[in-house]
């Protein structure tokens, strides 16, 4: 929606493309580590013993504190990185840190999987700041009307900022992202995404200030996206707002009669809940709950259950609506009258049918701002992730000239007390206030929207020079993220690397190239129909060796979508991948990936109050699932809690084959297993075809100590592919 009083915004002078005429002044944020990579990628990555690796990743703000790089072997951490503040690898923006594949010791790591952590700490700032710059072009918006950060951890899209502008702005022909209509795709340092810093997402957006409005992410790292002119059109995308992805998940139909400004959505997958404000004056309902089906979509004419009705505490109408965990209803009233006597924050209990048979809530926990200017036009509001604040953005008064008195304020979210106000009077210079005719007031502020990151920064929208701005709380602070991918670290040769892949005659070709003294059988190849797997052995392959170092690997099409990866025999074909964690009502539900053939049975969750502490089996953990996907859930202690998933009865040194020799008829398995395990504990199995019957190999001998082993068998005249069993 545009506002009157700021049509000189349009005469902004040369667009984005002007040099900085102003700074802003420097500060320290909530620091976090994102977009982790490893070798330029976020997928798992097989490398041979002794190879340097890159580890990159963006800071959204200098960790002013330094930052340590742990290699773990498990929960057991075997090299730490340490980097003093001011130098690279603590600096704002994409930072590069080598490891060389050895450890503390400087002995290179053995053979095993290996994860990597990377915590950024800061000493933090003395107040609640702003530590964004306006004068960045990936901060500008023209018509900034939703904003939302991505929250999941466990998410290669973590930190990423949505923006979405909702009219074309004065270059947007010029190709300037932020006037483009649609959502802008910001990494946590205010650089653009990977693949692109904007997408419409294939919707045609209203584009007259009202589409796209609201946006919020889900648990599950959807992303959805309302279009107000559309009388609260609804629309899911991916993190990468694919047109592929988009699901019009609310529509026409669902709204009614009601005219729905603002959401929030609760719960994932088919436990998804949608919550929309009925912003009618007068006779809107109040704000209302949706399900949805087993698509994610509302059911047809499903036009919702009013669970906080209009006529009780909230007076007038809701605008927009939050929730925190325990699911406590936070609400604004827009009103831009000055001196207008009604409340504009308010809490409502958490809606529970059963106490108050199915009829609407009144009757508010707590009420705050009754004729205060200070939170007039409140526009949007958000909780941060603990629950402990609730922040409203709000567009001023309504006067001749346009809006005043426009701010973003904190509360506290168990009583309405405020905490501090972001931005009143602020005077917040830069290129897009100094670069207009008449230049602008830095001070005048006209904020719309709202949220908060996982590390307790908040974003929040300003109108009035189109900007996103990001906010620091105080105090001294850490945060640990762990990469995605999972380093596999082979005895020898050089790691196996996909060069080509293509489908003929029913037939898919994978070429790949390894050391220059690898074999064939060195090797096995994995395929899913889904990126992040699982993967399992490919059925029907073929390896064959083209050339020294140069192989192929062929199997028959399937007929669907296919992904596969070369690993060296005997690495484990589906590491165990963590790929979400919620919590919601007190549970956490943690879901993971695993082998095809793995059943829940074979899993243990272990949780620890720190990251890198002592884990211990999970008290209440309940796991399920089945065909390589899986879900644990857990009741929650009250405190932080960090959680890994491992195979049952495991030891913390992985069994992995290393090599097999065939010389005069003998074939020699070499592996690894933990070093207080003795040739006892293991038995060789053997089978003539890799995904058939394994059985104890006839005669076989099993020698070592101090976690390196070697199995000997006869062979048989014919193929044989071999297993260890402990």
């Amino acid at each position: 929606m545009r506002f009157p009083g700021l049509l000189h915004r349009s005469m902004i002078i040369g667009g984005l493309a002007l040099a900085l005429t102003t700074g802003s002044p420097s500060a320290r944020a909530n620091v976090f580590a994102s977009n982790v990579k490893i070798n330029g990628g976020m997928t798992n990555i097989s490398v041979a013993q002794g190879t340097s690796l890159s580890i990159s990743y963006i800071l959204n703000e200098p960790s002013s504190s330094g930052v340590t790089i742990k290699i773990l072997s498990g929960a057991n951490p075997v090299r730490s990185i340490s980097i003093a503040a001011g130098s690279a690898g603590t600096l704002r923006g994409t930072n590069t840190v080598a490891w060389d594949g050895k450890n503390d010791s400087s002995a290179n790591v053995p053979p095993g999987s290996y994860a990597v952590s990377i915590t950024a700490s800061s000493v933090g700032y003395n107040g609640w700041t702003i530590t964004t710059d306006d004068n960045n072009d990936g901060n500008y918006s023209w018509n900034p009307m939703g904003i939302a950060v991505d929250r999941n951890t466990n998410s290669p899209y973590y930190g990423r900022v949505f923006v979405g502008n909702s009219s074309p702005g004065p270059n947007a022909a010029n190709g300037v992202l932020g006037d483009q209509v649609g959502i802008q795709k910001l990494n946590a340092d205010g650089s653009y995404a990977d693949e692109g810093g904007f997408s419409d997402g294939g919707v045609a957006w209203s584009g007259n200030g009202f589409g796209p409005w609201k946006i919020r992410t889900s648990d599950d790292d959807q992303v959805y996206v309302e279009d107000w002119f559309h009388n609260g059109d609804l629309y899911r995308f991916d993190p990468v707002i694919s047109s592929n992805s988009m699901l019009h998940v609310f529509r026409a139909d669902n709204a009614g009669s009601a005219n729905l400004s603002g959401f929030a959505i609760s719960g994932t997958g088919t436990n998804t809940q949608i919550w929309m404000t009925d912003s009618t004056v007068p006779g809107g309902v109040g704000i209302l709950k949706y399900g949805v089906t087993a698509d994610g979509t509302c059911a047809t004419n499903d036009t919702g259950l009013t669970v906080v009705g209009v006529g009780g505490s909230l007076d007038n109408a809701p605008y927009d609506v939050a929730l925190d965990q325990g699911g406590n209803i936070y609400t604004v009233q827009n009103l831009i009258d000055p001196g207008d006597a009604a409340v504009r924050v308010l809490r409502f209990p958490a809606y529970d049918p059963s106490t108050n048979g199915g009829a609407p809530e009144f009757n508010a926990t707590w009420a705050v701002g009754a004729g205060d200017d200070t939170y007039a036009g409140a526009y949007g509001l958000a909780l941060d992730p603990t629950g402990t604040y609730v922040a409203v953005a709000c567009t001023g008064t309504s006067v001749s000239s346009g809006y005043t008195n426009g701010s973003t304020t904190i509360f506290y979210a168990t009583n309405g007390a405020v905490v501090t106000n972001v931005d009143i009077g602020v005077s917040i210079p830069s290129r897009l206030t100094t670069n207009t005719i008449p230049q602008s007031d830095p001070t005048h502020h006209i904020d719309t929207d709202c949220d908060w990151d996982a590390a307790g920064n908040l974003y929040y929208l300003d109108y009035s020079p189109g900007v996103w701005r990001a906010v620091s709380p105080p105090g001294s602070n850490q945060s640990t993220t762990m990469a995605l991918p999972i380093v596999q670290v082979t005895s020898s040769g050089q790691a196996p690397v996909i060069t080509s892949v293509g489908v003929s005659n029913g037939v898919v070709t994978i070429r790949f190239t390894a050391g220059l003294s690898d074999t064939d059988s060195a090797f096995s190849l994995l395929s899913s129909p889904a990126p992040n797997g699982p993967y399992s052995l490919a059925v029907g392959q073929i390896i064959t060796q083209v050339g020294p170092g140069q192989f192929q690997a062929t199997v028959l099409a399937s007929g669907q979508l296919q992904f596969y990866r070369v690993v060296r025999s005997g690495a484990s074909p589906s590491p165990l991948v963590i790929n979400n964690l919620t919590v919601t009502n007190g549970v956490a539900t943690i879901s993971f990936t695993g082998a095809s053939t793995d059943s829940a049975s074979a899993f243990t969750l272990l949780s620890s109050p720190t990251v890198n502490g002592t884990y211990s089996p999970a008290v209440g953990a309940v796991i399920k699932g089945s065909g390589g996907s899986f879900q644990a859930t857990v009741p929650t202690n009250g405190q932080m809690q960090f959680y890994r998933v491992v195979r049952s009865g495991t030891s913390p040194s992985p069994l992995v084959i290393n090599s097999l020799t065939v010389t005069n008829g003998v074939a020699t398995i070499s592996f690894t297993g933990a070093a207080t395990d003795s040739p006892s504990a293991f038995t060789l199995l053997s089978s003539p075809a890799v995904s058939g019957t394994y059985s104890p190999a006839a005669g076989a001998v099993i020698k070592g100590s101090g976690g390196s082993f070697q199995a000997t068998v006869s062979t048989s005249g014919q193929m044989q592919f071999y297993r260890i069993l402990k």
